[in-house]
């Protein structure tokens, strides 16, 4: 399948970046439209200019808001609100008016909140309560960049004050066990297609690592399996180095198995806040 996004989700807090915040009709990146867009461009932290663009005030289209916002951006590296919800939705919506993926990396401030603040939960209105910030969670993209700018802001001092080096941040290693990753049944989402299914994965994932995908699932209330078997539903491929790998060649055996590239789970849980 053609890749509909292929930046790298980079734990680093670069000072020069864009922050973009996106609104939709609904949840689904495969049938929903992208109906607000904002962007402000940052240089060494300080703000430089913005884009915005609302469907129901501009006379632009969709396609016309997304030609504009790759000018706007360029090669910038992309602050944003959970890596589930953004990639997907700005990846369809690339390809299906542009013709191209979204490729710029990106920073996830729910990946760095956890990792810097020691936090298990990230939802933008729990960070927002944690810097005591002034700014909204109103679902409007003009309004909520402001929060996701201010936590981003935030995470660079602490960071500062916590850590020599981004390296601290890098996962320690690829390796864990299910035990590493019970889920957590608060989080449990019987309406979503991965609760109590059975899931693998095979290869380089470039949105999460493997051990968040696994950690994702189980929140869910599905299960994550380190390899696929005879129970197995769902198989996801991520990049590999050759065109198949041993798991691959042992799901594809398999009768009863769904074999998905990473951005179609994606667009299976862009619909789960799981932070």
């Amino acid at each position: 399948m053609n890749e509909r996004f292929t930046g790298k989700n980079l734990l680093e807090l670069p000072q020069d970046f864009s922050v973009v915040q996106i609104e939709t009709t609904d949840l689904n990146p495969t049938r929903d439209q992208i109906i607000e867009i904002a962007a402000n461009k940052y240089r060494k932290n300080k703000f430089k200019k913005a884009f915005e663009w609302d469907s129901e005030e501009d006379k632009n289209d969709l396609r016309d808001a997304l030609s504009q916002l790759k000018s706007f951006i360029g090669k910038d590296t992309i602050v944003i609100n959970c890596t589930a919800f953004f990639r997907p939705f700005m990846g369809n919506a690339f390809v299906n008016n542009l013709g191209e993926p979204f490729s710029n990396d990106i920073v996830d401030i729910q990946r760095l909140f956890r990792k810097i603040e020691n936090q298990k939960s990230a939802k933008l209105s729990q960070m927002i309560n944690f810097y005591n910030l002034s700014t909204s969670h109103n679902l409007k993209a003009a309004e909520d960049i402001k929060s996701v700018e201010e936590i981003y802001l935030n995470l660079q001092t602490n960071f500062k004050e916590r850590f020599k080096s981004v390296n601290e941040l890098q996962p320690k290693s690829s390796k864990f066990t299910s035990q590493d990753i019970a889920g957590d049944s608060t989080k449990n989402d019987k309406n979503n297609i991965f609760y109590d299914k059975r899931v693998s994965a095979t290869g380089k994932l470039n949105a999460y690592t493997r051990r968040e995908v696994g950690q994702m699932i189980n929140d869910i209330g599905g299960h994550f399996q380190m390899n696929p078997g005879k129970t197995t539903d769902y198989f996801i491929v991520g990049k590999l180095k050759g065109n198949t790998s041993h798991k691959l060649e042992k799901a594809e055996k398999l009768p009863n198995v769904k074999i998905i590239h990473e951005d179609d789970f994606l667009d299976m849980v862009a619909g789960y806040e799981w932070a």
